[in-house]
């Protein structure tokens, strides 16, 4: 009787899917299924380093499936990098060279454009269009940020990053369907809108000027999303009615922390405005929710002092959720879930950065070669993880450099750095591969993935601290890379995984 509920609950979500297809529309679905275990589970064999000893075992677990329909866009591959405005001629080059699955751009400025009520002036935004056309000619999958009130449209006045008011609601969906209208078609071919850029951050602890979103309300409910729900239905109804198969893309969040277990003295209070725009109908109004996610590089593990340790698994404030990338991604999963709602979701600007207080590792430091060399390890973690998690895309701030606190791929002479030349070889590796499984190692230093392509299988392997593991490589591998992309002999004598990832081909010879 099991059995056959459980193939019914199976041909039930095939049908849902199909109907889906049928009318269009996007999300994920969530279920219960049968499944390799992840890299958290107990296998006695695999901590004796035997490669084949880390395959079919089973357990349930959830598994997030992105569904692309009828109407929207080809699904872009999960690489992605944010470009700057006013980027140099060489930056779009070297985006062409790059060919990712995302490109982000914040953003154009409803300020600028609109200064005068009810007067369009684009030649405020000339430079922007000329990178969008540059990149639509190219093909390329572009998110594009708007923001930014007038300030005859202006909730708090003077905030240009602030809130619309609610008289001005009406002028802000004019303005976004003339944008879409504009920016939909050839040459620039944008399909992804996002609305505002870190909007969960409160006005009152914010610049006038800044240039992400402070929508955020101290004194209001959860923080204001109530409200940024109500703008929202206005930005979502502008896009679809202009471009039905554009997809809205809700603001990238900061999410400073986690409110449901807060670090000792901090205000986490901000983590709940997805909550206050889910509770008044928000859910309805965006295709894809999104977030944001930096951890910053350290030369020693600062719990133990010993090198290395994973800079994003001890993020103080995302520990608990298994660090600050997937952490803020379970905690959104958790939201979400707690309103019955399933959406695709983006980190759509994270990298590793240099902190303020390491000035050893920027431009000229003592650890910069140090630091670029381990940026190049994080591109690694960073898409695998991400991919492996479900996300649609996970988007590299910023392609062009140095970048804000040093996390540009690219130098200050918009020439490649490490992160750049590994994130370059896993697009080009990766091109057409699917995630299969996570594969359990018995122990959380010990990550290891398999991805599919074609008849050939990736294999990528990693450790968060300064041992090391033998592994034995499978039988057809035929080619081993190092996350730097060099190409590494194949021996029978294993592989030796480290804190720095290892890449393994297997299959067919080419």
């Amino acid at each position: 009787m099991g059995s056959l509920f459980a193939q019914l609950r199976i041909w039930a979500i095939i049908l849902w899917a199909i109907v889906a297809v049928a009318v269009g529309g996007a999300g994920v679905v969530q279920y219960t299924v049968r499944s390799p275990v992840g890299v958290h589970a107990a296998t006695p064999a695999a901590e004796q380093g035997d490669h084949r000893a880390m395959t079919g075992v089973s357990s349930p677990s959830s598994l997030y499936l992105p569904l692309t329909f009828r109407n929207y866009p080809p699904q872009p591959s999960i690489f992605g990098v944010e470009i700057s405005r006013g980027s140099a001629p060489q930056v779009i080059t070297r985006v062409a060279e790059l060919k990712p699955g995302w490109v982000r751009i914040n953003g154009l400025s409803w300020w600028a454009v609109e200064a005068q009520r009810g007067v369009y002036d684009w030649s405020q935004v000339a430079t922007l269009e000329k990178m969008l056309a540059d990149l639509g000619s190219q093909g390329m999958n572009v998110s594009l940020v708007i923001a930014g009130t007038p300030e005859w449209a202006q909730k708090v006045p003077g905030y240009r990053c602030g809130p619309i008011q609610e008289e001005a609601l009406r002028d802000f969906k004019a303005f976004v369907a003339a944008a879409v209208r504009r920016y939909s078609e050839p040459p620039y071919n944008v399909r992804f809108w996002e609305f505002w850029n870190e909007p969960d951050v409160a006005y009152q602890i914010a610049q006038p000027m800044w240039p992400f979103g402070c929508l955020g309300d101290l004194t209001a409910p959860y923080y204001g999303g109530g409200y940024y729900a109500r703008m929202l239905e206005y930005f979502y109804s502008a896009v679809k009615e202009t471009s039905p198969r554009s997809r809205v893309i809700f603001g990238g969040l900061l999410i400073d922390c986690d409110p449901e277990n807060p670090p000792p003295g901090k205000d986490c209070s901000s983590g709940r405005f997805l909550e206050g725009v889910l509770r008044n109908g928000g859910a309805a109004y965006f295709d894809i929710l999104a977030y944001h996610a930096y951890p910053h590089w350290s030369k020693l593990n600062w719990e133990t002092l010993t090198s290395p340790a994973d800079w994003d698994l001890l993020h103080p404030s995302w520990r608990h959720r298994g660090g600050i990338f997937l952490g803020k991604l379970d905690f959104l999963r958790e939201v979400l879930a707690r309103y019955g709602v399933t959406k695709p979701i983006l980190m759509n600007e994270g990298g590793l950065l240099c902190h303020p207080l390491t000035p050893d590792c920027n431009e000229g430091g003592a650890y910069q070669d140090e630091f670029r060399d381990d940026q190049a390890n994080y591109v690694v973690r960073l898409y695998v993880r991400g991919w492996a998690n479900g996300l649609d895309g996970v988007v590299w701030y910023t392609l062009n450099g140095p970048g804000w606190r040093q996390g540009g791929l690219l130098d200050e002479n918009q020439q490649p750095r490490p992160a750049y030349t590994t994130m370059k070889f896993l697009v080009d590796l990766f091109d057409g591969a699917k995630f299969e499984m996570a594969l359990p190692t018995g122990t959380d230093l010990l990550e290891a993935y398999v991805f599919r392509q074609g008849q050939k299988r990736i294999y990528v392997y990693w450790r968060n601290d300064d041992n090391v593991t033998s592994l034995e490589l499978p039988d057809d591998a035929v080619a081993l890379y190092s996350y730097r992309g060099e190409q590494v002999n194949v021996t029978s004598n294993g592989v030796a995984v480290g804190f720095e990832p290892v890449i393994v081909v297997a299959g067919p010879a080419p």
